[in-house]
């Protein structure tokens, strides 16, 4: 029976040295360099991918209107990406000249009245400081949910995207002054189609990538 116990100790013994132990500070490094940087992954998409795509893919903003205004789900499958969630996002482009900006919210927006369209249907582009919303991700058709760990990284990725094009985009032109520029814009918009008895269009809210006065 003796013989037997010390068997089994010097059996755990032996397990017990071939276990490395590991700092704990050395557990952090090894997270944190494994941790998802939004900024990073941003960075490495945004001129060489995501701008191109958009603006490739941009379709005339007065055709869209007009489609819409027609049958929204027709719309939606001949000129939109459609989100995880059913949401249509539409990219397009156009120009027209700036009618009012409202500077009194972080979330800045520029009401634009369009060359071609003389519709009922509002055009308001965001200016920032701060830039809503998911239709820059969404609007890419090239990043998935699927690419990411959780919902807090896909959210991480949209939150930067709007950074962009916060800093990038409309950088820092004096708001006060836009009203009355002509401007030529690219982006991208969203129609949410989860309560299809409340979908409102009599606005839509475009997230630019490219927003130039005075052409």
């Amino acid at each position: 029976m003796r013989k037997t116990i010390c068997c089994l100790l010097a059996i755990l013994f032996m397990g017990l040295s071939a276990c490395t132990i590991v700092p704990i500070e050395e557990i952090e490094q090894i997270q944190a360099s494994e941790a998802f940087d939004p900024t990073t992954y941003v960075e490495g998409i945004w001129e060489s991918q995501v701008v191109p795509v958009i603006v490739e893919n941009a379709k005339n903003l007065p055709e869209v209107l007009e489609a819409l205004e027609a049958d929204l789900d027709e719309a939606g499958e001949t000129y939109a990406t459609v989100s995880a969630s059913g949401a249509f996002n539409f990219v397009v482009q156009g120009q027209g000249t700036i009618t009012s900006v409202d500077t009194e919210s972080r979330n800045g927006t520029a009401v634009v009245t369009v060359d071609g369209y003389s519709g009922p249907v509002q055009v308001i582009i965001q200016v920032g400081p701060l830039i809503r919303g998911d239709s820059i991700r969404d609007g890419t058709g090239f990043i998935e949910f699927g690419d990411f760990k959780d919902q807090t990284e896909f959210g991480q990725v949209s939150r930067e995207l709007n950074n962009r094009v916060s800093e990038d985009v409309v950088g820092n032109l004096d708001l006060t002054m836009l009203a009355g520029n002509p401007v030529s814009f690219i982006g991208v918009f969203t129609v949410r189609t989860t309560n299809q008895t409340n979908i409102d269009l009599s606005e839509i809210t475009i997230a630019p990538v490219v927003f130039d006065l005075g052409s």
